[in-house]
């Protein structure tokens, strides 16, 4: 018995080490961010390093693993590295989100909108500078967070817990660990109502965890997913412009996510 609860008691001691140490490390830049854009702080320094900041999930993962050992730390190396999943894998975290787009824009026109109020960034790119938008997003934004998010604390949570229960709770905690950015000026979240990503967030997770399980347990996956979801994700309306295409976007991708969620019932899990 005491063999069986101390590896358990450890796993669940790594999950919390990263979840505390994802968001401190990450609101440590991005509060006094928020503040000083609410100009209640002068924090000139936050504002610079802030815009760039989106590595602290993965230096969490790095010193969570690090806590657990060696073993932990080449597991998280070698889930960024597997990249033989086979091809549909990687057709789905690429081509995924752009189909749920192009399904977006077509209910949106069918609901007398227009496709072009989608204005997801790849709409406003040439083809070869939405490689280079993938890429650069996929450096910063996918590895620096799901190094953390999909390489670290959802193998924890699959060892704890069912699929879908794991992949909403991690949902939670993504999307709480975005909050500051509500109050950035400039960000893409700025002004955005809190049950966005409340609603987005969570079931997002439930397709990474569908996808992270598929493949073998590959957070490499989960890179070119996150890159492609920023790529081909709806704006959030400015003044004037339809809130159709996010609410619809939102729409499909719990449709998504609920029938994912149903395959992942009873899924054996990932090594």
């Amino acid at each position: 018995m005491t063999a069986t609860v101390r590896p358990m008691a450890r796993t669940r001691r790594s999950l919390l080490l990263f979840a505390v140490l994802a968001v401190a490390l990450t609101w440590a830049v991005w509060v006094p961010r928020a503040l000083t854009d609410e100009g209640l702080l002068d924090a000139g320094w936050a504002r610079t390093v802030g815009s760039v900041w989106a590595y602290g999930p993965a230096l969490a993962a790095v010193l969570a693993a690090g806590w657990e050992g060696r073993t932990a730390l080449t597991d998280l190396r070698r889930r960024l590295t597997r990249w033989r999943v086979g091809w549909r894998w990687w057709a789905v975290a690429l081509a995924g989100p752009a189909a749920l787009a192009a399904a977006t824009a077509a209910v949106c026109v069918a609901l007398g909108g227009q496709a072009g109020d989608l204005r997801a960034q790849a709409l406003d790119a040439a083809p070869a500078g939405v490689l280079v938008l993938f890429a650069a997003l996929a450096l910063t934004d996918g590895l620096g967070e799901e190094a953390g998010w999909r390489g670290h604390a959802l193998p924890r949570l699959l060892a704890c817990t069912g699929p879908v229960r794991a992949g909403l709770l991690l949902g939670v905690l993504w999307a709480v660990w975005h909050a500051p950015l509500h109050w950035t000026t400039g960000a893409a979240l700025e002004g955005a109502p809190g049950w966005l990503l409340l609603v987005q967030l969570p079931a997002w997770s439930l397709v990474h965890t569908w996808l992270f399980l598929r493949s073998g347990g590959s957070a490499l996956t989960a890179v070119a997913l996150h890159a492609s979801v920023n790529v081909w994700g709806p704006a959030l309306p400015e003044d004037g412009t339809s809130w159709l295409p996010t609410l619809v976007w939102s729409v499909l991708l719990v449709a998504v996510a609920a029938v994912l969620a149903r395959r992942l019932d009873g899924h054996p899990g990932v090594r």
